[in-house]
């Protein structure tokens, strides 16, 4: 994942990923002008997130680390390490970390979304934390919430977001891509189960921007993000919300797939491509019609053929483009440290 470990373990195999993967910008990060788009980017604490956190300041608008839980009782758990505060303030970067429920939990949706008085005692605790640690709003993630929370879901975005505004505080919601409202559009019962809670004209109301998680497409056996699928995923977005409030999902992580039984059978980010390149010979290839590159390694331990997918400059050009065309409001990109160096040059 992070950079770094390219010089320090793989430098024999170092000017080969420069040529491939075009990252360039590792040897100095410039300070980025504005973009004409909002680039929010997800963290979760680790030495990779932390050291492109640092490195690549200039690109982050806004800084969302999935830091804080709610409980079941509507207590507020979590904490920013006060070092990437200060390094957020210093650099003019806005913080609106993301409130989960407890770990995707769906029992803490069935007590709390159940329950005003829960939901009171958290809206107040998320009011204050964020005026005492200078936080311009909050996230809220909320997952693995079947269909029949959906209008209380709903309910509670909206409760929430009159309190926000009152506190001068913004409010976004991240929901699970959708391409329609049909339950039949969606595999292995998907939109009952976790997708179907979102009600995406609903929820837009209440909100000042919604993160659609357009990756981890449902039908694909190649990228995280299938070009056709993202296409269909914001036609119906912008049937649903303004479009100066959508923020697109961007995914910095790559899906390996086993070539014999197209079985996937792992995920990472830059660390994990590393180690791949510096132990197998690869074969580097970009699909057209996905917009996205892949690269095919033969495992000799096993015997087996693998297909590694993932995002480079190239592709999450593409998808920056897509944002440009449609006027959307931004992009929210999981996760910092997964992603390619390169991938810098087209979001400035």
């Amino acid at each position: 994942m992070c950079y770094t470990i390219l010089v320090k373990k793989l430098f024999p195999t170092f000017f080969l990923a420069l040529i491939i993967f075009g990252i360039f910008s590792f040897f100095g990060v410039q300070k980025a002008e504005a973009a004409s788009y909002e680039r929010l980017f997800y963290y979760v604490e680790g030495k990779n997130a932390r050291e492109s956190f640092l490195a690549q300041s200039g690109s982050i608008d806004v800084f969302a680390p999935q830091s804080y839980q709610v409980d079941k009782n509507g207590h507020l758990i979590g904490v920013i390490k006060p070092d990437l505060l200060a390094f957020a303030k210093k650099n003019k970067i806005k913080v609106m970390p993301l409130i989960t429920n407890g770990a995707f939990s769906t029992t803490t949706c069935e007590s709390f979304l159940t329950d005003s008085v829960r939901q009171n005692v958290l809206i107040n605790n998320l009011v204050q934390e964020a005026q005492d640690f200078g936080y311009i709003g909050w996230q809220v993630d909320f997952e693995q919430m079947n269909l029949s929370y959906r209008d209380q879901f709903s309910e509670f975005i909206e409760k929430t977001y009159v309190i926000f505004q009152k506190n001068n505080l913004k409010l976004s919601v991240a929901v699970i891509a959708q391409v329609s409202e049909n339950p039949a559009d969606y595999p292995k019962d998907l939109w009952t189960r976790i997708i179907g809670v979102y009600d995406y004209a609903r929820l837009a109301k209440s909100a000042d921007f919604i993160s659609i998680m357009s990756y981890d497409d449902p039908n694909s056996a190649g990228p995280v993000t299938g070009y056709a699928w993202l296409q269909k995923v914001i036609d119906f977005s912008l049937t649903k919300i303004p479009k100066e409030k959508i923020s697109l999902g961007l995914a910095f992580y790559y899906w390996q797939w086993r070539d014999l039984d197209s079985k996937r059978t792992g995920i990472g980010g830059l660390e994990g491509i590393n180690n791949i390149i510096k132990k197998y010979s690869v074969a580097y290839h970009y699909s057209v019609e996905e917009q996205a590159p892949y690269f095919h390694y033969w495992n000799k331990k096993d015997g087996k053929g693998y297909t590694i997918w993932y995002e480079n400059a190239k592709s999450i050009g593409q998808k920056i483009s897509l944002i440009k065309k449609y006027k959307l409001r931004g992009f929210s990109a999981w996760a910092l440290g997964l992603e390619l160096p390169s991938v810098y040059t087209v979001m400035r």
